[in-house]
């Protein structure tokens, strides 16, 4: 094992803050609702208040496409063709009129909200002292745990650990330090590429958000950025986990309320559809999504699923974070089936104490408790080019998600011709099924805690890939009576129909289509499955909401 590769050495006086929000003052504590805070706020809207996405019939005629806006009230604002959808305006306050709206035209498969996904910077620790001598990779026990001391970002006191509650980086890097020719894509809100231990890793920064600019100023961004790949064995700053992988910033979320507040940031689900579409379109090959919400009162996005499906389409391994209920409630997007969902362990193989867990839908854990990591150099307040840079301990199962992509491309730089589902076959066979404690990962999620040692083959039988089934649903009512118009793709035999856990029809041909005569009246929701017949071979959960 060479544990110098990944050493980056701190040298005294260098430029630390633990949990500050950068320039303008402390962040509010998170509702919850990202994933990435641990207290109660208030929660902003679910959706944008004048925004709608639809879809479309394929092949449906262009005059038929505008009459349809036109009687909407609607003006086109933008066009993702790859799937299908189309983002228009409608008149404020009238967003839920124009879904109904839509969904009564023959023309229209669905239509639905433009949904918000709050991301708020976590707000743990304080300042630690001014002159802190520590060696970087010591403090990156997620990488290397011997049950060294670790700084107490909280208290400016010393931890224990405990020894191999890591995924083994150093043994991993003995195999492989990884490639440059592999590509992360960083959807997030933004990164600052200026960062000493970023600036050569950076490949390029794409803003699809609202903001005027496409640095990072809510910090988190950075912080995930340099878990999954860093620049390493440069004697500065951390280790990431992709060692020589590069990443691009796709900013995705944006600051909110406005730029003059940067404590918020705000995830919209037209904004994520169209940096997946870029990173599946520009020779990326993970992707890593520390957002995220759950259903209540927010929503799964039949378009955001298309999205996905359409990026795992083109070969992208894809990673989201589980989510910061301390529940099992399911976190958008990281509850698609194509995604690696991420939950959270500390530096004793604990599952973390805020992190979302669900044996059945969170894939993997990865370290995602007190994660030392870059930050945006406003945080220290130095200069964009300072030679030290800035660097920060958060937490949150956005930091566990990049360990999780930084692994992706390891495996990918070492088995080159691997598909996406083998990739992810390989991290998930190979994650840990106990802990350095004896815990049971398996009680919490659904694979056990990441290896990257032995996702790289080290004595693993992968488990097979997961199901390319890709459900969608969507609602309608007839004379106040509920149905819901089923779409599927990826199955191979004839279907079984799943309502709310219940099989409604059985042995239906594999045409792609369905429509469930609910009959029933009034409000409520109801999630469905696609199996194919006499298999557990399911499709994704989709649901519909009256």
């Amino acid at each position: 094992m060479s544990i110098v590769r990944g050493l980056a050495v701190f040298l005294a006086g260098a430029c630390l803050i633990a949990g500050t929000a950068p320039a303008a003052a402390q962040a509010p504590v998170d509702g919850g609702r990202d994933g990435d805070g641990d207290g109660a706020a208030s929660l902003p809207p679910p959706f944008a208040p004048d925004q709608v996405l639809v879809a479309f019939r394929p092949g449906l005629a262009g005059a038929e496409v505008a009459q349809a806006h036109a009687a909407a009230g609607a003006r086109v604002l933008k066009r993702f063709a790859a799937i299908g959808v189309e983002l228009v305006a409608v008149p404020a306050g009238s967003v839920q009129a124009a879904v109904a709206f839509y969904q009564h035209n023959p023309n229209v498969r669905y239509a639905e909200p433009n949904y918000y996904r709050p991301l708020v910077l976590p707000t743990e620790g304080r300042d630690p002292p001014d002159a802190l001598d520590i060696d970087y990779f010591t403090q990156q026990w997620g990488l290397h745990n011997t049950g060294q001391g670790l700084f107490d970002p909280e208290t400016g006191g010393t931890l224990a650990a405990t020894a191999d509650a890591d995924i083994d980086a150093p043994e991993a890097w003995d195999l492989t330090p990884g490639s440059d020719t592999v590509r992360i894509a960083i959807l997030d809100s933004g990164v600052e590429c200026t960062h000493v231990d970023l600036a050569t890793k950076c490949l390029e920064q794409k803003n699809f958000t609202g903001s005027s600019t496409a640095a990072d100023l809510i910090g988190h961004g950075t912080h995930v950025a340099a878990i999954a790949a860093a620049e390493t064995n440069n004697g500065i700053g951390t280790a990431g986990v992709g060692w020589n992988a590069k990443f691009g910033s796709i900013k995705v979320c944006h600051e909110y309320p406005s730029e003059s507040f940067p404590l918020l940031g705000m995830c919209e689900v037209a904004d994520s559809i169209e940096g997946l579409l870029y990173a599946a379109d520009n020779g990326y090959h993970v992707v890593n999504m520390s957002y995220g919400s759950d259903p209540d009162p927010y929503s799964p996005s039949n378009a955001e699923r298309e999205a996905i499906a359409y990026a795992w389409s083109k070969g992208l391994v894809l990673v989201a974070a589980a989510g910061n209920d301390y529940a099992s409630n399911r976190h958008y997007p990281a509850a698609f089936a194509e995604v690696i969902s991420v939950a959270a362990t500390d530096r004793h193989d604990n599952l973390a104490y805020f992190s979302t867990f669900d044996k059945n839908w969170v894939s993997v854990a990865a370290p995602g408790h007190q994660i030392l990591s870059a930050y945006p150099n406003a945080g220290c307040g130095i200069a964009a080019d300072h030679p030290e840079g800035c660097y920060n301990w958060l937490s949150g199962t956005s930091m566990a998600a990049p360990h999780v992509a930084g692994v992706a491309a390891l495996v990918r730089a070492y088995n080159p011709g691997l598909s996406n589902a083998e990739v992810r076959s390989r991290i998930e066979g190979g994650a840990d099924a106990s802990g350095a404690l004896g815990q049971n990962f398996r009680a919490w999620v659904k694979y056990g805690r990441v290896n990257a040692h032995r996702a790289l083959g080290a004595g693993t039988e992968p488990p097979p890939p997961p199901s390319q089934i890709s459900l969608s649903a969507t609602g309608s009512k007839v004379k106040g009576v509920q149905q819901a118009d089923l779409h599927w793709s990826g199955a191979t035999t004839a279907v079984d129909i799943r309502r709310n856990g219940g099989t409604i029809a059985t042995n239906e041909p594999n045409d792609g289509e369905y429509r469930d005569a609910i009959g029933q009246k009034g409000a409520g929701s109801h999630t469905y499955q696609v199996c194919e017949t006499g298999t557990t071979v399911c499709s994704n959960e989709a649901t519909v909401s009256f």
